[in-house]
């Protein structure tokens, strides 16, 4: 049997999006603090102060939300769990008996599924930080699931050895 399971955690804080967002930010609270404390207008037609502290403060809550979130994978013998805090806290579990298939591909995150986060329909969700790599699950049911990975390898090599040993297992019974 394979290790008892494989676990990968996930974070927005170091993609090139999240450094977008947070020079964004800086830059509206520097106009902010410019406008609203030193009286002078940000920019040749300013907007109001309450637009502009607005605004502040919604890009603020953006990169607190993206800061400390986090996607989570985590395989075992029974199955599998996913959950994508602060978007979803409880684990969202699928038996190795509701699956179908689940493999790992690479994928366009842009072309595939429209970016990268939750992405996706019910039957057709994607969960993913970075990358173009991710776990494929299809269900019985009919559904199918994406998680994104940026240790395709290591996650590879877990599930081929455990669905090796799983196959094995079934051959004997």
């Amino acid at each position: 049997m394979p290790a008892q399971s494989y676990q990968e955690q996930q974070s927005f804080r170091y993609t090139w999006g999240y450094w977008i967002c947070l020079a964004i930010t800086v830059l509206f609270a520097y106009g902010s603090w410019q406008q609203l404390y030193l009286q002078q207008p940000f920019g040749d037609k300013p907007a109001p102060d309450l637009l502009l502290l607005m605004l502040s403060l919604l890009l603020l809550t953006l990169v607190v939300v993206l800061h400390f979130s986090s996607l989570q994978l985590r395989l075992e013998q029974d199955g599998l769990a996913v959950r994508f805090t602060p978007f979803f806290w409880r684990w969202r579990q699928h038996q190795w008996h509701e699956i179908q298939s689940c493999d790992v591909v690479t994928y366009r995150p842009l072309g595939d599924y429209g970016g990268w986060g939750i992405r996706g329909s019910k039957h057709n969700r994607c969960y993913n930080v970075a990358g173009n790599q991710g776990l494929r699950i299809r269900l019985k049911n009919g559904a199918s699931l994406l998680i994104g990975t940026q240790q395709a390898q290591p996650l590879q090599s877990w599930l081929d050895t455990f669905l090796q040993a799983k196959a094995a297992e079934t051959t004997r019974a």
